[in-house]
């Protein structure tokens, strides 16, 4: 029984795909680069967060955790610190970036951007 060879993507159709992938990107970082400083800096946060976390720091962030220990029993309100929004709003903007380039969706970007604007500002998810 012979099997079918898989049919190979012409170049054309190829260039077509990656022109496309590549203007959602691009759109997606302008409309990053065109929010409010404070979003941008949110934006800069969640994804440079893990910086903070080194070899040099590390022992020091040991050393306040331990002496701040009402940090961790303090009662919030419903109210998320920084750290406990960061990897939320992190994956929430991977995602939509994700979902920008592979399907369009710009105006659903465009409102995870919002959503993480009101997330920082009011401390929730």
């Amino acid at each position: 029984m012979k099997t079918k060879k898989k049919q190979e993507i012409s170049t054309k159709e190829l260039k077509r795909k990656y022109n496309n992938w590549m203007k959602n990107f691009v759109y997606g970082i302008q409309q990053m680069v065109n929010e409010h400083p404070s979003t941008q800096t949110w934006i800069f946060y969640i994804l440079l967060q893990d910086c903070l976390y080194n070899k040099t720091t590390n022992p020091f962030w040991v050393e306040m955790y331990k002496r701040d220990e009402d940090f961790y029993k303090k009662e919030t309100n419903g109210v998320l610190e920084d750290y406990q929004l960061a990897p939320l709003d992190r994956k929430r903007l991977f995602n939509g970036m994700e979902d920008l380039i592979t399907g369009g969706g710009r105006k659903k970007f465009v409102g995870i951007l919002s959503q993480m604007k009101q997330s920082y500002e009011k401390g929730e998810y």
